[in-house]
């Protein structure tokens, strides 16, 4: 099955854009009149690993080169050709189909919209632009918000490698020790009579429950079996929305989690509400931009509770699991007309007390993973030493 694209008109003359899933052209050909559509073009939809790497950096540095040619005077197609320098030649690719579409008479968000590549975030900072004429602001609107999201997960990373590289190394001093150079201890004790004292024993059950353990994980059809249980449960709706909510409910890094992905809801939410967007729109616009499913259908509830009982603070506070004081302050906005204000507040608010839980995580768990090393090689050392250290003192 793959995905076309095509331009066709209505019964009413009027040009229609979209895509359409087909086995082949001529079944899309067939879908298009079956809906009474007289198609112009089809062709199978490009650029598709553009549009499933949501994770992609590129437009974050290509959305700053094209708001700088914006603002150095340089008109839209103007600057978005001027892009094209720094991109590869697929990415060059699809800025031509940009241009072709624009020469053609179709608006930005209409186009971009169109290939899936871009958030409802972007699209939405392009339709006020397309009404005010500051593209520019779009565009650094958007790689601000981007770049301060890829810039926090770069930073997590990069924090979480020292205690990732020390676990590594504990859990190889570990194998190593209880694997070659253990049973070779105790084989000599067994043939030299050598009496066994706490320390190894406890050495020696601990050293079969690793190597019962590391059986199990090397065992290649029960790892393949779990790899594709894993696999096709994380394909599945419910199961997403159940491990996404589990991964906000995890001590500690939940709650970072969580606060993370408050900060950028309120902070996409304050710049749509700034950029002129309606509270409904920003909320709906604002909610594309989480990355977990639990939370992204929360904050689409938001969107319909404004409607319905139009408390702006309230709805943030109860979908998005906000804290008192945050909710108070929010509150606070609504009343004084400064909703978009007290957002940027409480995402800035939200964002310096994740990082500051970080930063004592991260002071801590280094001392504790090299104590955890010290007590580890200790224990290794006595478990052999002392039945040594015994044998020796009853020769004497």
């Amino acid at each position: 099955m793959r995905t076309y694209q095509f331009q066709a008109l209505n019964t009413h003359e009027q040009k229609i854009r979209g895509t359409i899933p087909a086995s082949s052209r001529d079944h899309a050909l067939h879908s298009l009149q079956l809906k009474r559509l007289q198609p112009i073009y089809l062709q199978p939809q490009r650029f598709s690993w553009l549009r499933n790497n949501r994770s992609n950096t590129w437009t974050i540095e290509w959305a700053k080169d094209v708001g700088f040619f914006l603002k150095q005077g340089l008109s839209l197609l103007e600057s978005l050709q001027a892009s094209k320098l720094r991109l590869n030649q697929t990415q060059k690719q699809f800025i031509d189909v940009l241009l072709e579409e624009l020469y053609a008479g179709s608006t930005l968000s209409q186009i971009l919209s169109e290939h899936q590549i871009f958030p409802k975030l972007f699209i939405g900072l392009l339709n006020v632009s397309e009404a005010t004429g500051q593209y520019a602001q779009a565009f650094e609107d958007y790689a601000l918000l981007r770049q301060e999201e890829t810039e926090f997960f770069r930073q997590l990373r990069t924090s979480l490698q020292y205690p990732l590289v020390l676990a590594i190394i504990i859990f190889g001093m570990v194998i190593g020790f209880s694997e070659f150079l253990f049973p070779v201890a105790l084989e000599f004790f067994k043939s030299n009579n050598f009496e066994q004292h706490l320390a190894t024993t406890l050495f020696i059950h601990f050293a079969e429950i690793l190597k019962s353990i590391l059986k199990t994980f090397t065992n290649v059809p029960l790892v393949l079996a779990l790899f594709v249980s894993f696999y096709l449960a994380s394909k599945t709706t419910k199961l997403k929305y159940a491990f996404s909510w589990l991964s906000i409910k995890w001590p500690i890094f939940g709650s970072i989690y969580l606060e993370t992905l408050q900060s950028f809801y309120l902070k996409s939410f304050s710049t749509l509400l700034q950029r002129g967007h309606h509270v409904v729109q920003a909320a709906n616009y604002s909610a594309d931009i989480l990355q977990n499913v639990y939370l992204k259908k929360q904050a689409y509830l938001i969107e319909q509770t404004i409607k319905q009982e139009g408390k702006v603070s309230t709805s943030l506070a109860s979908f998005l699991n906000l804290s008192k004081p945050l909710a108070d302050l929010l509150l606070t906005g609504e009343k004084t007309a400064q909703i978009a204000v007290y957002s940027d507040i409480c995402a800035q608010t939200l964002k310096n007390h994740c990082q500051q839980k970080l930063k004592k995580i991260l002071a801590w768990t280094g001392p504790i993973l090299i104590s955890i090393m010290g007590i580890v090689m200790i224990w290794m050392v006595v478990a052999i030493v002392v039945p040594l250290y015994y044998q020796i003192a009853r020769m004497d």
